[in-house]
């Protein structure tokens, strides 16, 4: 996911950059499980921020890599033992299978079921357009939930966003046959995470759209303009096997340009006092998300539309209902 705060960082990095494998530390004691596989060794340096090491978690873990062992001289910190429980709750669980004064070992064993990649890919993203619905459905309501709601929300779907993207990378380097080409599918993975992230935006958001009023002629826009963006990312995520990609990537182009023409009219009213420009600045940021999540959208189609013009083999099901492109006004 997008970096939305300083300690939700997000990786996106095909491979990671590999230390030469060592030996276990003399201070590692076993926990549980028979000992893993030498992997990748993970050293925290004094005053590295805690980000860079759960980017660094993040990015093997991506790769595909099973093992992780992250060491701190003289001692782990508290800080570091809670960037790794982080990174434990946010993905599968991987099993700490040793820990010690200066070392923590981590094993991730799950295996991945080729087969179902398209399924899942594809129930992501209906549960991606569901979290968008309901970030923009919060605007009618005043919320009591904290500043972190959002994205707390949004940890379901980056663990089972990276599981897949973890997925096609152990795929890969199996030499598995996919449903379609890694790159494909990973981008399709990464892409509804990103859309997610600005679903997140959209729902943090609601308290200052809230001020513009539910009838009011901004907030009614920004609702119609979420409301196709939402249409288009169901008709490319109904189209896997790409046969529509080409009207549906027409259809995103018109929508961006839509979006364009709206931010230049509904943005100068803040220098007329029409918008207050706290008002202002959250349908900027609105807009911009909503404008990210169709770029996305276009990706995944793209995706779908080159899997469909090569030599890839089969596709996966095509859904029994196929939404239709959205109309744009």
């Amino acid at each position: 996911m997008s970096n939305r705060t300083p300690d939700r960082p997000s990786v996106h990095a095909r491979t990671a950059a590999r230390r030469p494998e060592e030996t276990c530390p003399a201070d590692l004691s076993a926990r549980t499980g028979p000992e893993p596989a030498p992997g990748v060794r993970l050293e925290v340096l004094r005053g590295d921020p805690p980000e860079h090491l759960f980017r660094r978690l993040l990015s093997t873990y991506l790769a595909g890599t099973r093992s992780f062992e992250v060491t701190e001289r003289p001692a782990l910190s508290a800080g570091t033992r809670e960037v790794v429980r982080e990174f434990c709750r946010r993905t599968r669980q991987p099993e700490v299978v040793a820990e010690g004064r200066g070392a923590l070992r981590l094993h991730e064993g799950s295996d991945c079921a080729a087969d179902a990649l398209d399924a899942r890919l594809l129930r992501l993203g209906q549960q991606v357009v569901a979290f968008h619905r309901q970030a923009v459905a919060s605007w009618d309501r005043l919320s009591f939930d904290d500043d972190r709601s959002w994205e707390r929300r949004d940890d379901e779907i980056d663990r089972e966003a990276w599981y897949l993207e973890r997925c096609i990378a152990l795929g890969e380097m199996r030499g598995l046959g996919l449903n379609r080409p890694a790159s494909g599918a990973w981008t399709i993975a990464r892409s509804l995470e990103r859309i997610a992230d600005h679903a997140v935006t959209l729902g943090e958001l609601g308290p200052r759209l809230a001020d513009l009023g539910e009838t009011g002629s901004p907030q009614r826009e920004l609702r119609q303009f979420h409301r196709q963006a939402m249409a288009h990312l169901e008709g490319v995520l109904a189209d896997p096997d790409g046969a529509r990609a080409n009207d549906l990537l027409d259809v995103g182009e018109a929508l961006l340009t839509a979006g364009r023409a709206l931010a230049e009219r509904l943005l100068p009213a803040v220098g007329d006092g029409s918008m207050a420009p706290a008002a202002a600045a959250a349908v900027a940021r609105a807009l911009e998300a909503m404008g990210r999540t169709v770029a996305y959208s276009q990706d995944i189609a793209q995706a779908f539309f080159d899997r469909s013009a090569g030599p890839s083999g089969s596709v996966g099901p095509v859904p029994a209902s196929v939404v239709a492109p959205p109309s744009v006004g």
